[in-house]
């Protein structure tokens, strides 16, 4: 997982002023005097009661605890923060910490709830204006997208930001370079991905911290790992390896410790392999960071096979199994499975040693399905000769053992039996196998494009729909139009009531839009109390009755935590595709009239 650690900084926000972004980079080098300086800011925060701050000072020091290995300590901090967060009403706060949570997931290759945090902090970043932040969002976005093995939609994010957005923060630089390295190494194309992690290498060791650059030397180091150019492999480990010493990174030493002994073991170094493994294991462990202790487990496993220690392997794969068993990883259930086939077969008991080979098999085969977009193809080739070889030699070795125990005439019927009940339960598997896959894609596909207050459609949702609607109404020429719509005074009803009321205030509108829309119609949160409203062959004069349609409706029932005698009211901006219209301009005009309303006295529609 700390290969796919890009470097992630938080922006230069007003904390004291725009000290912010140089409190990120020094936190980056002394982790632990920044955990003590922010200890003494929040006591006085709380004291004074100046949540804002407060909450600023609870994400640079979530920042702090991830900078030194303490994951335990940092998802404690991100929940209090988040707590003061929304007392304060501070997106920039929210999306601070929204992004360090985020991270907390990926570590433990939590992948669902990881999406969920950084749709959360995208939400906020917009909300707060702050162009950066959001572009930061978005790169954390396309990372979650890479960690789940969707790199086309992780490129279409990049793509998207670096021809729309462009920032000249340092941070933002490196973790762009950095990411696309990664995504590069994933196809096997090592030699761009080297240039881009240099490229970030160089401005890290410029602008950023320490933890940065220790990261990116590690990143380094495994893409010349993978490419096989260990010399260099190693040489970048150890310098990840010094510079976590120097600032007390724990975990960051248990990741590098554990790449060497990779590579200890790669050139059957076994002892000082082990020396290593045991010591990245204990700290893996205790941050909880599960998908590395089973790769530890597993790279001990295979020296264990190696050097003939089948009690110490046996111990140690059932340790594994029941960890792997835990995790939503099939390359780890694939391994696994393959290293139990190698120790039955040393064992010599080959009836199980072909069952667990057959289970890989299929693992190995779930995995090629998922990463059907990269160019591993002559990889897989090699793959597939090497397991019918190993299949072959399994199957004969089988036969053997039946010969001896079985009578000659028998020994046929029987292995036909066989043959048929595994193939029957082998497509059974198969497919229960499929199914479950496609559930949770689709389950994931439908939270990243769902609002999880309103459960309305989501900003990237509305937009590409109207984006497809308007490109089909361009070829079919049917009519089309926009609205941006925007509560009048959402402050002051988060202000009287509470943020539980506003919430429940967008909920109703919601549900109002989803009875009062037609089915051809659509809508979305744009985030905050914003809302865009998609509209096929609705002229001006339908925007009347959809305006007090809506205003009616929102009104007709009691909203809790809202007295019954408050109105609630909104302003909305409408107008019509034109010949030649891109999305911009569409959403341009109806946000500009949206601005006339709020300026001529709110509470009123206003029409391109």
């Amino acid at each position: 997982m700390r290969f796919t650690y890009v470097v992630l900084l938080l922006l230069s926000l007003p904390l004291f002023a725009q000290e912010w972004q140089q409190q990120r980079i020094d936190a980056s080098s002394n982790p632990n005097e920044w955990i003590t300086k922010t200890n003494q800011w929040i006591n006085q925060y709380d004291q004074n009661r100046q949540f804002e701050k407060l909450a600023l000072a609870y994400a640079l020091q979530s920042e702090a605890y991830r900078y030194s290995g303490n994951e335990t300590k940092l998802i404690e901090t991100v929940k209090e923060g988040l707590r003061f967060a929304k007392l304060a009403d501070s997106n920039i706060a929210s999306a601070l910490l929204r992004i360090n949570q985020t991270w907390y997931h990926l570590q433990r290759g939590q992948l669902q709830q990881a999406n969920a945090s950084v749709i959360y902090a995208i939400e906020h970043a917009k909300a707060s204006g702050n162009e950066d932040l959001f572009i930061e969002a978005e790169i954390l976005h396309a990372q979650v997208m890479q960690n789940a093995g969707d790199i086309a939609q992780a490129l279409e994010i990049l793509e998207e930001l670096n021809r729309d957005a462009n920032s000249s923060i340092p941070k933002l630089q490196v973790e762009f370079h950095s990411l696309i390295g990664i995504i590069y190494t994933d196809v096997g194309a090592y030699d761009i991905a080297i240039e881009h992690t240099k490229d970030a290498l160089e401005i890290s060791k410029k602008h950023l911290g320490q933890w940065d650059v220790s990261v990116l030397q590690y990143n380094l180091a495994r893409i010349y790992q993978q490419a096989g150019t260990f010399p260099k492999a190693k040489e970048h480990f150890e310098k990840a390896l010094a510079i976590s010493h120097e600032i007390d990174d724990e975990l960051g030493v248990a990741y590098a410790m554990f790449r060497l002994g990779t590579l200890e073991l790669e050139e059957q170094h076994y002892e000082r392999a082990i020396e290593n493994f045991e010591q990245a294991l204990p700290q893996f462990k205790a941050a909880g960071a599960h998908p590395m202790e089973a790769e530890t487990r597993l790279s001990k496993i295979s020296v264990y096979l190696a050097t003939k220690q089948l009690k110490s392997a046996k111990q140690e794969l059932q340790a594994a199994t029941s960890l792997i068993n835990t995790l939503d990883s099939q390359e780890l259930s694939q391994r696994i499975e393959s290293q139990w086939s190698l120790y039955y077969e040393q064992t010599e008991q080959f009836q199980q040693a072909l069952e667990h080979y057959k289970r890989s098999v299929d693992e190995m085969k779930a995995v090629q399905k998922s990463r059907q977009d990269k160019q591993v193809q002559e990889i897989l080739v090699r793959l597939e000769i090497k397991e019918q070889e190993t299949t072959n030699q399994l199957l004969q070795k089988e036969n053997q053992l039946q010969q001896l125990a079985l009578q000659e005439q028998k020994t046929s019927y029987y292995l036909l039996v066989w043959i048929i009940i595994s193939a029957i339960l082998l497509v059974v598997v198969i497919s229960a196998f499929l199914i479950q896959q496609w559930r949770a894609h689709k389950n994931f596909a439908a939270l990243a494009l769902k609002d999880d207050l309103t459960q309305a459609p989501n900003r990237r949702a509305i937009v590409q729909r109207c984006k497809n609607e308007l490109e089909q109404s361009h070829t079919q020429n049917r009519s089309l139009a926009l609205a941006v719509i925007d509560f009048d005074y959402f402050k002051s009803i988060n202000d009287k009531f509470g943020h539980d009321a506003g919430d429940h205030v967008l909920q109703r509108f919601a549900e109002v839009a989803e009875d009062s829309l037609r089915e051809q119609d659509g809508f979305g949160r744009l985030g905050g109390e914003e809302w865009l409203l998609l509209f096929l062959d609705a002229s001006k004069e339908d925007a009347e009755r959809i305006f007090n349609r809506l205003q009616e409706g929102l009104n007709s029932d009691p909203i809790e935590g809202v007295p019954e005698d408050y109105q609630i009211t909104f302003s909305m901006g409408f107008t019509e595709a034109q010949s030649g219209d891109s999305f911009d301009d569409l959403y341009k005009r109806a946000d500009d009239v949206l601005y006339e309303a709020k300026k001529s006295g709110r509470q009123r529609l206003v029409i391109a």
